[in-house]
């Protein structure tokens, strides 16, 4: 009976000293659930922008790039390209009634998910007008109403009636049932690598003949004229005139005189036919420092977490576009804004929303930050009597990064939420 007893005990202390070992086995070989980092490996960044016209949000606008599907802007004349090649492209945009656009993005020495910047104006065509027969005529761009306006003109001295830009046409190099249209514009954004010195359009026309041609020749010269609007005589030091039939200036046509009589800036065409785009360009110098600010910091924290968590959303949003910090001013404040647009952008800043989506393992946490890049600009423009000077601040783009790292810690710690803080 007492070896029955014995035996019995001898069992049972056997009994519970195997499940304890198994027990703390099992707690020792249990590992946290490993998953993929959809961020890690899904690299893609993003070109994001905004297109306005007449400093209003423009929806409708087709955006598209070679080998990528075509977008179209919002209701907020927003639109957002992903891409997954940091290389340059070449952004075409497009919308029925408008002067066409394009601008060249280069994408180099970003981290997965960031993002570029680009803001773009385009300009509604304005409609054609007739000219009529056997007359000189001048020709002005009504930009508030995108109509063409056509009067007589006695001589070429009339150019010191337009407003803003314009041409005077001799009769002689009109040919019979000629219309014309003249949209007044500033250019697009050529690339949103800006150059540091170099010359931009303070005015711009995009001329159209329709029935007929406009040639102008040494014995009857069409003279292209921009408007001084200061009352001072002060006045840009020089001024060149680029055109090209296609919508981006090339080719320099020479210096648009200053004439202190019509208090405009005037080059005369004595060859060739009036037609495509011409640009009044001045010389500018621009400094600017690269700066970054934090937008939101924050963490998943899934440590003392065996079981993986799974389509964490982190979302952010960060301001983009540009605004002046010193704004031009004086009588030429207008025109160099111009030029400073169409380096920069349309004026004005607007608001980016974004959202990751990520998996955290077991025992881990996820540290992550979004950053806004941006500019502090200055500008520099030569005055007849001096320098004018304006200074911006321009946002460039989104930095998103983040670190996962093993928390080393046992089971049974807390964790949050699992939504990034």
């Amino acid at each position: 009976m007492k070896t029955t007893k014995f035996m019995t005990m001898a069992l049972l202390l056997a009994a519970a000293s195997a499940g304890m070992s198994s027990c703390s086995v099992s707690d020792n070989e249990k590992s946290p659930e490993q998953v993929e980092d959809p961020i890690k490996d899904a690299v893609e960044y993003y070109i994001v922008g905004k297109v306005t016209a007449n400093n209003s949000a423009l929806s409708g606008v087709t955006v598209s790039t070679s080998g990528l599907d075509a977008v179209t802007t919002d209701a907020n004349g927003q639109f957002t390209l992903t891409v997954e090649e940091q290389k340059e492209y070449t952004l075409e945009f497009a919308k029925d009634g408008y002067l066409k656009a394009s601008t060249i993005v280069k994408l180099s020495g970003l981290s997965n998910r960031s993002s570029v910047a680009v803001s773009v104006q385009m300009t509604q065509k304005a409609a054609e007008e007739d000219i009529p027969a056997n007359q000189n005529v001048l020709v002005e761009a009504n930009s508030t109403n995108h109509t063409t306006e056509v009067s007589n003109a006695a001589d070429a001295n009339a150019v010191a009636n337009i407003a803003t830009v314009g041409a005077y046409i001799p009769k002689e190099t009109i040919e019979a049932g000629t219309k014309i249209s003249m949209t007044q514009y500033v250019p697009e954004v050529t690339s949103t690598q800006v150059a540091q010195n170099s010359s931009a359009p303070v005015m711009a026309v995009y001329v159209e003949t329709i029935g007929g041609d406009i040639t102008a020749t040494e014995a009857n010269p069409v003279v292209l004229s921009v408007k001084n609007p200061t009352t001072d005589g002060t006045h840009f030091e020089s001024m060149e005139v680029y055109a090209d039939a296609t919508s981006r200036a090339s080719a320099n046509l020479g210096t648009a005189n200053y004439n202190a009589a019509t208090q405009s800036y005037d080059l005369e065409l004595t060859s060739g036919t009036l037609s495509g785009s011409y640009e009044f360009r001045v010389s500018y110098t621009r400094t600017a420092t690269a700066k970054t600010s934090v937008i939101k910091e924050g963490k998943v924290d899934n440590s003392g977490n065996f079981e993986a968590k799974k389509d964490v959303t982190i979302a952010y949003s960060a301001q983009m576009g540009w605004t002046y910090t010193a704004a031009p001013t004086g009588g030429l404040a207008n025109l160099m804004k111009n030029a400073i647009a169409s380096q920069e952008g349309t004026e004005g800043t607007y608001t980016m929303n974004y959202e990751e989506v990520t998996n955290v393992s077991g025992n881990s946490i996820m540290y992550w930050k979004a950053e806004n890049k941006y500019n502090e600009v200055t500008y520099t423009f030569t005055l007849n009597n001096g320098t004018a000077t304006a200074k911006l601040k321009k946002y460039t783009g989104v930095a998103f990064t983040y670190t996962n790292e093993t928390a080393n810690q046992h089971s049974g710690g807390t964790s949050s939420t699992g939504n990034a803080q």
